[in-house]
């Protein structure tokens, strides 16, 4: 090589004598002497020094024949580099030069030795200096599919299943066909606002999706999918989760209302709901309750099994100490099929009357003479008012028969029920009647027989609530009656017996539980 020429680097790995590595650098500069250079026979077997790793932050300042990477097995990066002689031809003393317009890359191959490292255990080379050898499987261009691709979407105000799927791109006749034949199960008509629909895509390249299901969960723990055929119709399919049947129990103080405190205590709205329909033969909501009176209550709900409620059911057991006064009600069925709620004694609840014919009310006005609010005069109130929201369900006060349902002067919207030959009870102001709600009509109690309104003669939305014996007014919060119905014989003992079980069973149940059971 002539002094003249540019700076070539050869590097060559020579064999292993014995269990000694070494490895002979030719570094050409011009006016430069060739250094050879080997290990030491006597030092203890270890790697060429160009195969440790080097510090990061060193490597990319090496010369690219001592990079670590390089001296492992390259594949040929350019036409120049096939052509690089091998070992046994090559006239190290005079390297051939590049073609023109190229970068000569002289690396030698590496010469197979007695210690060839391709095939050492690599258990057996130094910490820090083992490799892993990726097999043809994982390079890029392998043939992969990709997998399902899932996209959940949420359904927003006035959306409909149609514009969610036209939206995500899906073809027309597609979104058509899912369509028709969810219509089968679940009317697509019924998604609300907030559903969640999850599709699932396969493709053959992500840049081609095809829809393949859909799914979602219109109520706890039932779950519908549509799933794609070879012929492109959808079936579609309704799994309903597994239940779990649980005794809850909630009890708490009441400091305002009732439902504020149930609520707060963390009972189910249609609990609360329950035990001021049992109680309300009894107890007036509005005006009976104290600061730190107190409740309790034990129910049936079924869960999924990793604990979503799908609904609440029976009231089992519930309680109100009112004024220091303790009532405690149990439902039971008779022998003759009939549910009800007792006392401990096993006397019905169910008296004549309702004395609060709706649920969340404010009392607002008592019975007796008063100022009237809009005729400015003092005029006798013959009955009591409830404020409530516009549209709050009022019930009938007891099983009885439809007189009239019209709009009567100051009333307004009107309904007037009799019970026997010695009750009535009216109802006024009404924003409308319930469905089928007519005179003749047999109504039963409890039942909804029209919604809190404002008509009449009306200052804002409110109940007007009247009791009559013998066709006279009287003050519904001074009528007391006796009780519907007394349990007997088998019936009593049964009874007993059974509140026994639910008392156990409430005591050992901590307040704001759920215990699961086998009934």
């Amino acid at each position: 090589m002539t002094p003249t020429a540019r700076p070539v680097l050869y590097t060559l790995l020579g064999s292993v004598v014995g269990a000694t590595c070494g490895a002979l650098v030719f570094l050409t500069q011009p006016d430069t002497t060739v250094v050879a250079t080997t290990a030491d026979p006597s030092a203890s077997p270890s790697l060429p020094s160009a195969f440790k790793p080097m510090p990061e932050d060193q490597t990319g300042s090496l010369p690219t024949a001592l990079r670590e990477e390089d001296h492992l097995a390259r594949e040929p990066q350019s036409e120049a580099e096939e052509n690089t002689p091998s070992i046994a031809g090559a006239d190290w003393g005079n390297p051939p030069e590049a073609p023109p317009g190229t970068t000569a890359s002289a690396t030698p191959p590496v010469e197979a030795s007695g210690d060839d490292l391709s095939a050492a255990d690599p258990g057996d080379l130094p910490a820090g200096e083992q490799t892993t050898t990726e097999t043809a499987d994982a390079s890029p261009e392998s043939d992969t599919t990709p997998g399902p691709i899932e996209v959940t979407l949420t359904v927003g105000p006035g959306e409909t299943l149609m514009g969610l799927l036209l939206d995500e791109d899906v073809p027309s006749p597609v979104a058509h066909a899912a369509i028709e034949a969810l219509r089968e199960t679940f009317d697509p008509r019924d998604f609300r606002a907030g559903q969640d629909v999850t599709l699932t895509y396969t493709s053959a390249n992500n840049d081609d999706l095809t829809l393949q299901s859909l799914s979602f969960e219109p109520s706890v723990g039932t779950t519908i999918t549509l799933n794609r055929g070879n012929d492109d119709s959808f079936s579609v399919e309704k799994q309903q989760a597994p239940l779990v049947r649980r005794v809850v129990r909630y009890d708490g103080t009441i400091h305002s209302s009732f439902f504020e405190a149930g609520l707060k205590a963390g009972a189910p709205q249609k609990v609360l709901a329950e035990m001021i329909r049992v109680f309300s033969y009894d107890i007036d909501f509005q005006r009976d309750l104290r600061e730190n009176d107190h409740f309790e209550m034990f129910y049936e709900q079924m869960d999924t099994n990793d604990g979503r409620t799908v609904q609440t059911g029976d009231l089992l057991y519930a309680s109100m100490t009112v004024s220091g006064k303790r009532v405690s009600l149990y439902r039971f069925q008779d022998s003759s099929g009939n549910v009800d709620y007792y006392n401990e004694k096993g006397q019905g609840i169910r008296k004549a009357l309702l004395r609060t014919p709706i649920n969340g009310a404010r009392l607002t006005s008592g019975f007796g003479m008063r100022q009237h609010p809009i005729l400015g005069y003092s005029k006798m109130h013959k009955g009591i008012d409830f404020a409530a929201p516009t549209g709050t369900p009022i019930y009938a006060a007891g099983d009885g028969v439809i007189e009239r349902a019209e709009r009567t002067n100051g009333y307004g919207n009107y309904v007037r029920l009799r019970h026997n030959g010695e009750f009535q009870t009216a109802y006024g102001h009404m924003s409308r009647f319930a469905k089928g709600v007519k005179p003749g009509l047999r109504v039963r109690q409890g039942e909804v027989i029209g919604f809190v309104g404002s008509t009449g003669r009306s200052t804002g939305p409110h109940l007007h609530y009247e009791i009559l014996r013998d066709s006279a007014q009287v003050n519904p919060m001074n009528v007391r009656f006796a009780a519907s119905k007394e349990l007997t014989g088998k019936d009593l003992a049964a009874f007993q017996r059974e509140r026994e079980q639910v008392a156990v069973a409430f005591r050992s149940t901590p307040s704001g539980t759920k215990v699961a059971s086998a009934h």
